[in-house]
């Protein structure tokens, strides 16, 4: 069995336990029994879906999908009314100046969806959904969309996601 000492005598940051806790303990040296042989083949359950992820070298560098509103050089920030227009502009033109030198509708599924998923997979759903709403159901007639939502898009941008995902 390994020996144990208090944590308090290892010269670690001290923690700040309540007074009805014991001392917790911590073994030295593990045992013949502690340690777990090494396999040399892991169990592999399912689908290896591996290649579906990008390591960082695949990805561009700097890929980003700019945050909404927009802060300008001179640290004002864009208006929330147009941050809808600035979502169009970044699917149809993109900007490199932010960061965009790639179109957003042009990503590859991998790019959103890959070891960059949790941060970027969002931001993307988000601005496809009032990209396509734009789009294909107005054919990109900005007097029929703000006749549409005109309320919720002169209040920003998630105002309108919410708007069009209520209809």
């Amino acid at each position: 069995m390994a020996q144990c000492v208090p944590v308090a005598q290892l010269h670690l940051p001290t923690l700040s336990l309540p007074p009805m806790w014991p001392t917790p303990m911590l073994p030295i040296q593990p045992s013949p029994l502690d340690v777990i042989p090494f396999m040399t083949h892991p169990l592999q359950v399912g689908p290896q879906r591996a290649s579906t992820y990008l390591t960082s070298s695949a990805l561009p560098l700097g890929l980003l999908i700019p945050n909404i509103p927009i802060l300008h050089v001179d640290g004002t920030w864009m208006l929330k009314s147009d941050s809808w227009k600035d979502i169009m502009h970044h699917w149809t033109k993109g900007k490199p100046k932010l960061g965009l030198p790639l179109l957003l509708r042009d990503w590859p599924h991998q790019y959103y969806n890959g070891l960059c998923g949790c941060h970027l997979n969002t931001k993307y759903y988000q601005q496809s959904v009032m990209v396509t709403e734009f789009l294909n159901k107005f054919q990109g007639n900005k007097d029929v969309f703000l006749e549409a939502y005109g309320c919720a898009a002169h209040l920003g941008h998630m105002k309108l996601l919410k708007a069009i995902l209520d209809t």
